[in-house]
């Protein structure tokens, strides 16, 4: 029987228990669960190569199963495996090729929109990151904007309610079923919470 609480946790524990609880892992547990709740039609992870074997790998891919949950692993780069997952194999490979067009060929404005749907981004923040910087990566500008916000780079002028659109309802699942990582990102004072 399929139990969304108890599969959640036991997600939480495994990525706690082999990485620690730090930005990054605290991260990838709520990418996750943006991905399970469908607010995110699919997530980039990565996991430390010196982490990455095989059967923990192997233990990876079957938590996310058990959230059914589809998983595609991809290269090493920069000390970590890099994976995606999604709700359907289709969708992680869909994410993993535009990620891999994105490594050869270099960013543009048709491979950023792409990469920022499938990552569940905002059509007005996806358009506010390309005009403002279509092949050049983010500007500092947009990073201070950023700060404020953990899962999604929003726009300036609708930052509040992408927030409450597309990051309100990945806290409310972390305070329901993910706990721990909700005390972790409660501690930071500068990123958004609810209040």
């Amino acid at each position: 029987m399929f139990s969304r609480d108890k599969n959640l946790r036991a997600l939480e524990r495994f990525i706690y228990k082999k990485l620690g609880i730090t930005y990054s892992s605290a991260d990838l547990v709520a990418n996750s669960v943006g991905v399970f709740i469908g607010v995110k039609p699919a997530m980039q992870g990565d996991w430390p190569l010196e982490l990455a074997d095989s059967k923990t790998l192997w233990l990876l891919k079957q938590k996310f199963e058990a959230l059914r949950l589809f998983v595609v692993f991809d290269r090493a780069e920069c000390n970590n495996r890099i994976f995606f997952v999604a709700k359907s194999h289709k969708k992680a490979e869909e994410l993993r090729s535009a990620f891999s067009e994105l490594a050869d060929k270099g960013p543009s404005a048709d491979i950023n929109t792409r990469i920022g749907k499938l990552l569940g981004y905002p059509d007005t923040a996806i358009q506010y990151y390309i005009r403002l910087h279509p092949e050049n990566g983010l500007s500092d500008n947009h990073r201070a904007l950023s700060e404020r916000n953990r899962f999604y780079a929003h726009s300036v002028a609708h930052e509040n309610d992408e927030f409450l659109t597309y990051e309100t309802p990945i806290y409310r699942q972390l305070q329901k079923y993910c706990t721990r990582t909700a005390n972790f990102y409660r501690k930071d004072p500068i990123k958004r919470w609810l209040y």
